[in-house]
């Protein structure tokens, strides 16, 4: 409950800033990649250069549709809030890290939990499956290039390595190509 908690505050702190940073936050667009879970996906957000001296700070949301990683449920998503360096040249790279917040499914085997979870009346069934990671954060950073093109569009490429809190068999590499729209 408390990481919630601090969250929230992360957040709320991120957003006001945002208000007051020098110029209108830039709606950003793109597409996702996951490479362990082979998912594909979208994301949105809104960015906000110079909260601090070359820093910007951004929140998105992400949905991913990946039948590697559960076939029943296959699309699932969530918000992340980060910050990232931020050079006033055409083409920089940079380096970010950030939070991750989301609903995660997957199927896992139960043969073995002690747990009756299919409700037969019998544990430890061979083939028994039970649901995983209903709710999952993560942490990461990120790397990658931001190419300005005048002062309202810019594209980036980006590499994140998330590292789940439900161990490291579940972090992964998490690549995207964004489009970002700003006025001044």
């Amino acid at each position: 409950m408390f990481k919630y908690t601090y969250l929230h505050l992360i957040l709320l702190c991120l957003l006001a800033n945002m208000s007051h940073a020098d110029d209108s936050p830039h709606f950003q667009i793109g597409t996702m990649y996951a490479e362990k879970i082979q998912g594909v996906g979208l994301y949105a957000g809104l960015e906000a250069e110079n909260l601090l001296t070359n820093i910007s700070g951004y929140i998105d949301a992400t949905l991913l549709i990946s039948d590697a990683y559960d076939a029943e449920q296959p699309v699932f998503g969530g918000a992340s809030v980060g910050l990232r360096t931020a050079l006033d040249v055409p083409l920089s790279p940079y380096v970010g890290v950030g939070f991750y917040l989301g609903e995660n499914e997957k199927e896992v085997s139960a043969s073995h939990d002690k747990i009756d979870n299919d409700r037969d009346g019998f544990i430890d069934e061979r083939g028994e499956m039970t649901t995983d990671n209903l709710l999952m954060t993560a942490i990461y950073p990120e790397l990658g290039f931001h190419l300005k093109f005048g002062e309202t569009f810019s594209i980036r490429m980006m590499g994140r390595y998330m590292v789940s809190s439900f161990g490291r068999s579940h972090d992964d590499w998490f690549y995207g190509l964004s489009f970002a729209f700003g006025h001044d």
